[in-house]
């Protein structure tokens, strides 16, 4: 089926609320139970400033009819829910449906819209009789876009339109839900059709702590579990994640104490459950992270210290922003040599947990269709906002945001790179996302990409030196069991002209020298480090080393 995701939580002795009607939207089991099957609006964390203006609309126009006709006007109860997947929308609905003592008839849009025209009109007229026939109802169609989408009306568009225009006059409230306003028909916003559109918003640290106290409310938690460090990491997560991840950890405990007369759920529940429950803001990504943070990250302390600064602090303390008035860095730019670590700093910075990522290769934005390549720059952003927050990774960025004028590719690139100025730094907010490109020949990004409030941080990551490659040799040598004669501080300053990749690459040759000698070593030693010097190469090239290091240099004195 196509039954929505958990809301926030649920009344005792109650079900869950769901994010969305369950299909089927004809028979009778689509009825609400009543008051006592909805969540109670205090039960709704992050959702009572939108339940009391709903509240306020329905109470108006269901009980003081009388008032507005005494001041010769009239109130349309026409309104569009706007908000991520499993934020609790119905249950919203749900929730100030049983507080104003009306009936709630859920129709599923995608369902109706599966439906040959006729059959689909017909359900929505007997439905639309069924709901002006009884007392006050409300009328939740959810995920409305699949029956008024904004690129492709058809016949059933128009017969909802006209359905939804005759139910709003016949004082019967009609809410929508949507997770995606940009695809749902414009002429619906009409004043007599969804006049009022409330916004769920994501929920912020804050807030999701808040959603897991009641969560957990009648979970026994084990003393180790501190609900601020699971709230921290879990970027992205709507009330519905969270009910999956305390529910995945419950059967975790449950696993572990099969025979308990008292269980309870560990931190180590949650940290197994983190690891196979992903945000529904991130499930069109398959990004894997590597399991690296900062500190695996060797050498280059001012590098690091600089990312943590503009890309973890907007991040992780933004009222820390707000309180001093200041926007964080919306962007920042790495470049420098090919395989000096541009690629491994963002994995680590991925690493660390405080923020979902989107990673972008090059130009795999690009489309030969006009229009699609934009198209896939705005979803990006799109979905960036839904699972803030986020970092975004443009990896080659100087192949999908060239200087302007010189493409010969019919003015796609110069059309990207529009697209991406305007997100970065247009008209709609760009909050708790930051975004990282990598480059090797920043000469060739254009130069409006690089202005403050865009990509306005440029970090130089240098090639290593004698101390640097010996940091990275004990980073990448950290698991491999070398022997007491080898030395990589000695091993360090003699590879000159090697990249942290370089480094990394003789680690791994060394070990398969042990291999080859032996399929039963246990040991790594000179001799194979040797060998292995003998093998790989120095891959910089001291002239492109040289201008990238004249480059940052001009930009540091400027």
């Amino acid at each position: 089926g196509g039954a929505g995701s958990a809301g926030p939580t649920r009344a005792a002795g109650s079900a869950p609320a769901t994010d969305a009607a369950a299909p089927g939207g004809g028979d009778a089991a689509h009825e609400s139970a009543g008051p006592d099957a909805a969540p109670a609006v205090d039960e709704l964390p992050g959702l009572r400033a939108q339940a009391e203006q709903l509240t306020e609309l329905l109470d108006l126009g269901f009980h003081h009819r009388e008032v507005l006709g005494r001041l010769g006007t009239t109130v349309s109860l026409g309104v569009l829910v706007a908000g991520p997947a499993g934020s609790g929308k119905s249950a919203l609905v749900r929730a100030v449906a049983a507080r104003v003592g009306a009936r709630v008839r859920p129709l599923w849009a995608p369902e109706l819209a599966a439906l040959t025209n006729d059959a689909a009109a017909r359900r929505l007229r007997a439905t639309a009789d069924d709901v002006r026939a009884s007392g006050p109802a409300v009328l939740l169609v959810t995920d409305v876009e699949a029956l008024a989408p904004a690129d492709d009306a058809g016949p059933v568009s128009t017969v909802f339109r006209q359905v939804l225009a005759e139910t709003v006059r016949a004082g019967v409230a009609v809410v929508c839900t949507t997770s995606r306003p940009e695809a749902v028909d414009p002429g619906l916003r009409a004043p007599d059709l969804l006049s009022l559109r409330i916004t769920v918003p994501l929920p912020d640290q804050a807030l999701r702590r808040e959603q897991l106290t009641v969560l957990t409310r009648q979970v026994p938690l084990a003393e180790d579990v501190r609900l601020d460090e699971v709230a921290g990491r879990t970027p992205g997560f709507v009330a519905a994640d969270l009910a999956a991840l305390v529910r995945e950890a419950g059967v975790r405990a449950a696993l572990r104490q099969k025979s308990a007369d008292a269980p309870t759920v560990a931190r180590g529940d949650f940290t197994a459950a983190l690891e196979v429950v992903r945000p529904t803001t991130m499930a069109a990504s398959t990004l894997e992270l590597a399991d690296v943070t900062l500190d695996d990250v060797g050498d280059m302390v001012e590098v690091k210290q600089t990312l943590t600064e503009s890309v973890l602090w907007p991040l992780t303390y933004p009222d820390t922003f707000a309180r001093l008035g200041v926007q964080p860095p919306r962007g920042v730019l790495l470049y420098g040599p090919p395989g000096c670590g541009k690629t491994y700093l963002v994995t680590a910075l991925a690493g660390s947990g405080r923020a979902n990522v989107l990673s972008v290769k090059g130009a795999e934005l690009l489309s030969k269709w006009v229009g699609e390549s934009e198209r896939a720059v705005r979803e990006l952003f799109r979905r960036a906002r839904e699972a803030a927050p986020t970092l975004i990774f443009l990896d080659e960025v100087d192949a999908l945001a060239p200087v302007r004028g010189q493409a010969s590719d019919g003015g796609t690139t110069d059309r990207v790179v529009a697209a991406l100025l305007t997100e970065l730094d247009g008209v709609e907010s760009l909050r708790n996302v930051v975004v990282v490109g990598a480059t090797n020949r920043p000469d060739l990004v254009d130069p409006a990409l690089l202005r403050p409030g865009r990509l306005e941080r440029l970090v130089y990551v240098p090639p290593p030196d004698g101390a640097a490659r010996a940091e990275i040799l004990r980073a990448a040598a950290r698991n491999v069991p070398f022997a007491d004669d080898v030395d990589l501080a000695a091993l360090g300053d003699g590879l000159d002209g090697f990249s942290a990749a370089d480094c990394a690459a003789l680690v791994r040759e060394a070990a398969l020298a042990a291999m080859r000698e032996s399929l039963t070593a246990s040991t790594v030693t000179a001799g194979h480090v040797e060998a292995a010097r003998r093998r790989v190469r120095p891959s910089l090239d001291p002239a492109q080393v040289a201008w990238l290091a004249a480059y940052a240099e001009a930009r540091t004195t400027r």
